[in-house]
C-alpha cells in the first residue's frame, strides 16, 4: 500500500542516546516586522539583526524567524509551541495556545534547540531507496503551511554529500511506513548553531 503524502515538517521521537524527548523548549520571539508565518515542524534561525529588532519587547528573549530551505543560514532548531506570552509560548501540551505563528504577528515560539534530537520528516516524494540513509539534505517548503492544523509543510529534499540541513539516519520503522514515495525518515540537524556542522567552515553564531 502507498504511503500518504502527509507532510508535517520535523517531529521530535527521541535523542540519539534513545532517551525520549522529554519536551524541553527555549523561547524566542517572532517580530511583527517580519512577514513570513512560522508553522509547527519547521526550521527557525535566529535574528542576526538583518531585518527585525534582536530581542521582544521585555529586551529578554532572542529573536527567531523561518530558515531558508537550503544549507548555509545556520538553524537554530525547530518551531514547536506558541503563545502571546512567554509562558504560553513554552506549554507544548496546552490545547488553547495558538497552533502557528502568522506573518506580521508578535508572538513567543517554543524552540526545540537541542542538537541531539532525532525528527521524523516525510521525504519530497522521489527520493526513494536505502541508499538516502547516511545522506545529508536540504528542505523544501519550510516557509509553508496549514492555517488549520498549524503544521508545516517542510519535507526531505535534495540529497548532498556533505553540507546539508539534515542528515538521514534510517526509515522510521512503522508498519505503514513502507519504503516507497512519501516515506518518514529519522533525522538529526546537521546545519546547527549548538553543533559543528559538517561540510561547513565553522559553526554559525547566533547573533
Amino acid at each position: 500500500m502507498a504511503n500518504a503524502n502527509r507532510p508535517s515538517g520535523f517531529t521530535p521521537i527521541r535523542h540519539i542516546t534513545g532517551a525520549p524527548w522529554n519536551g524541553a523548549l527555549e523561547i524566542f520571539y517572532h517580530s511583527a516586522s517580519n512577514a513570513s508565518a512560522i508553522y509547527k515542524g519547521c526550521l527557525v534561525r535566529a535574528d542576526q539583526g538583518l531585518d527585525d529588532p534582536l530581542t521582544d519587547p521585555l529586551g529578554v528573549y532572542q529573536t527567531c524567524y523561518v530558515a531558508a530551505d537550503t544549507f548555509g543560514s545556520g538553524v537554530l532548531g525547530v518551531a514547536w509551541s506558541f503563545g502571546d506570552t512567554p509562558q504560553l509560548g513554552a506549554q507544548v501540551s496546552n490545547l488553547n495556545a495558538k497552533n502557528y505563528c502568522p506573518a506580521s504577528v508578535g508572538m513567543y515560539i517554543g524552540v526545540i534547540t537541542d542538537h541531539t534530537v532525532v525528527f521524523k520528516i516525510q521525504d519530497n516524494g522521489t527520493l526513494v531507496g536505502a541508499s538516502q540513509i547516511g545522506d545529508y539534505f536540504d528542505t523544501s517548503n519550510n516557509a509553508a503551511g496549514s492555517t488549520a492544523t498549524g503544521r508545516s509543510s517542510a519535507v526531505m529534499d535534495s540529497l548532498v554529500a556533505s553540507g546539508g540541513q539534515g542528515r538521514c539516519l534510517r526509515r522510521v520503522n512503522r508498519p505503514d511506513n513502507e519504503l516507497a514515495s512519501n516515506a518518514d525518515w529519522e533525522c538529526l540537524i546537521n546545519e546547527h548553531i549548538f553543533n559543528r556542522t559538517i561540510g561547513a567552515a565553522a559553526a554559525h553564531a547566533t547573533t
